[in-house]
């Protein structure tokens, strides 16, 4: 009997493990509820919400009609929306490519041993600090032809006769647009290059001084590879942002002239909030979220893979 009693308790000892693991899985659900709880109700209803509102013909101030795929159609027609598809795509490559170029440079001038290193370090990170508004309302003042400093300059240099409209032209807005994000996204990746330099051992670098390499060969061979992860994340994180700028083209354009500046953002806010037509600004907005989503899952498995 004795022994009959030993074999079922012992038989019977799983059970609490297994109550014990039930408790800890509810636990766990307890715990994430209100993180999925903020998430369904800041994200997911308003997003589907969304998708909802750009298949109907929602106007401000009248009840929506459900219509299909009609603001999708009418987008695909209309050569307004096409041509802001193409300035978002230029406005994007350009501004990336050429954050990420001066980004390098003004962190590999940074990392070495000159006067004042730490002073310029902070002048590094100063644009990226300023509110967006104080800076282009900076920035319009510069490109005025009325008393502006940039023509200023250029006409007691002698490089021009007369003052240039950088703002009156497509071709020179955007070029103008570009180097205002340019200027202000800059300091983003200089800093998160200048982090991946840190790593860098110094012994590596005057071990191939010795060898002969020279500033060439050192760079491409041993810096660019030593930070060529963190400056691929920072770029695609860029990219992110710049694809969502609004306030620097707003504010100084208004997406004009001529729509020479006009980007899915501004054109979205303009159909949205001027004309008015909810449902189709919404439609414009959603179709940058398939980019958008690559472009984060990218992002987010390259960073959850350094981590391991």
């Amino acid at each position: 009997m004795k022994s009959l009693e030993v074999q079922t308790t012992s038989g019977n000892t799983p059970a609490p493990r297994r109550e014990q693991g039930g408790t800890s899985s509810r636990l766990a659900y307890l715990l994430m509820s209100p993180v999925l709880i903020y998430l369904l109700a800041v994200m997911a209803l308003p997003f589907c919400w969304a998708v909802y509102l750009s298949l109907t013909n929602k106007v401000v101030g009248v009840p929506e009609t459900f219509i299909g795929l009609r603001n999708y159609v009418e987008l695909f027609t209309d050569s307004v929306f096409w041509k802001a598809v193409w300035n978002t795509a230029v406005f994007t490559m350009v501004a990336v490519i050429l954050k990420a170029v001066f980004g390098m440079i003004m962190a590999l001038v940074l990392n070495e041993n000159i006067v004042a290193r730490n002073f310029f370090r902070v002048m590094l990170f100063l644009p990226w600090t300023i509110p967006t508004i104080v800076s282009v309302f900076t920035w319009q003042w510069i490109y005025s032809d009325v008393g502006g400093v940039l023509n200023a300059i250029l006409l007691k240099t002698g490089l021009i006769d007369s003052p240039v409209g950088w703002l009156a032209t497509p071709d020179l807005a955007m070029f103008s647009v570009i180097l205002v994000n340019v200027w202000r996204g800059i300091p983003f990746m200089g800093i998160a290059i200048l982090a991946g330099l840190q790593t860098v051992s110094k012994e590596m670098y005057e071990a191939a001084m010795l060898d002969g390499a020279g500033a060439v060969k050192r760079f491409f061979y041993m810096t660019l590879p030593s930070v060529k992860e963190v400056t691929i994340l920072s770029s695609v994180i860029t990219t992110i942002w710049t694809l969502n700028d609004f306030e620097i083209i707003w504010l100084l354009t208004r997406g004009g002239p001529d729509n020479g500046t006009q980007v899915l953002s501004t054109l979205s806010y303009t159909v949205g909030f001027l004309n008015m037509s909810l449902g189709k600004a919404i439609a414009i907005s959603l179709i940058t979220l398939p980019p958008l989503i690559m472009l984060i899952h990218y992002v987010t498995k390259r960073s959850l893979a350094s981590d391991k």
